[in-house]
């Protein structure tokens, strides 16, 4: 059962929001595919098995970042399975870190690793009987996280996704270069510094998430393939392969 959770305003504009699973009635595999965010991931009861495109199995850490994804892997969950999760948004996830976050990407690591204080929260979090309880436990470790100082380079950032995402993925961010007056160097090491990624990486998983959208709302593969931006069936169909590891055709039928 997945149950999703608004966060406090004092962190929204960190996190875009809190999920639950649990309650499995026996062993369940979920597919991950990117989707352009980090998220923090905290197991209260067995932790999740990660298999990576090798077949190769990794349980994930009892708590875990979980940094920005380029593929596709698989996810198993058993009956004895728990979880809460905090997704950060993708603009200022960097503000909870002291690293530059392509560092994370295509990684899961142990959150210890990265917040040492963490073991001064996980025994509350261990005692907790209830999901909002968890979660309050998870707000007062994150806002300690969170340094209230905002540069130029973040206010870049903000512009930079916003602008990819209001566009769909369709082009990189031209209008946020030429207002905050920065080259097309700059505006890569930025952005993968602060995101994880590319900008060019960023925009198409923007555009693959706008397509699936788009097959949520009943559109046919070849209008989706237009509607989305790809130039022709056999490049969305190639793209769309890379990140899910599947067909569109095989992924509707999934939906």
């Amino acid at each position: 059962m997945i149950k999703v959770y608004t966060p406090p305003p004092a962190l929204a504009e960190y996190i875009s929001c809190f999920w639950s699973l649990s309650c499995f009635s026996g062993d369940h595999t979920e597919l991950v595919y990117p989707n352009g965010k980090i998220q923090l991931i905290f197991h209260y009861r067995k932790p999740f098995t990660e298999i990576v495109q090798s077949g190769m199995e990794n349980p994930q850490p009892q708590y875990a970042v979980c940094g920005q994804k380029t593929s596709y892997n698989h996810v198993r969950a058993s009956e004895d399975s728990a979880m809460v999760a905090a997704v950060l948004r993708t603009h200022s996830a960097s503000s909870l870190f002291r690293m530059p976050l392509y560092e994370l990407t295509d990684d899961t690591v142990k959150i210890t690793d990265i917040f040492s204080d963490w073991k001064n929260f996980e025994c509350g979090f261990n005692g907790c009987t209830d999901d909002i309880t968890r979660i309050r436990i998870l707000c007062k470790f994150l806002a300690q996280k969170i340094n209230g100082i905002r540069s130029c380079h973040d206010y870049f950032v903000r512009s930079c996704v916003d602008e990819i995402r209001n566009n769909r993925g369709l082009s990189a961010p031209f209008h946020s270069m030429n207002r905050f007056g920065f080259s097309e160097r700059s505006l890569q090491r930025i952005f993968r510094n602060h995101v994880g990624l590319s900008p060019k990486r960023y925009a198409e998983i923007i555009r693959l998430e706008n397509s699936i959208a788009l097959f949520g709302r009943g559109r046919s593969m070849t209008e989706v393939c237009y509607e989305a931006g790809y130039y022709d069936q056999p490049h969305f169909i190639k793209s769309f392969r890379q990140y899910t590891g599947l067909s569109p055709s095989e992924f509707e039928k999934l939906m």
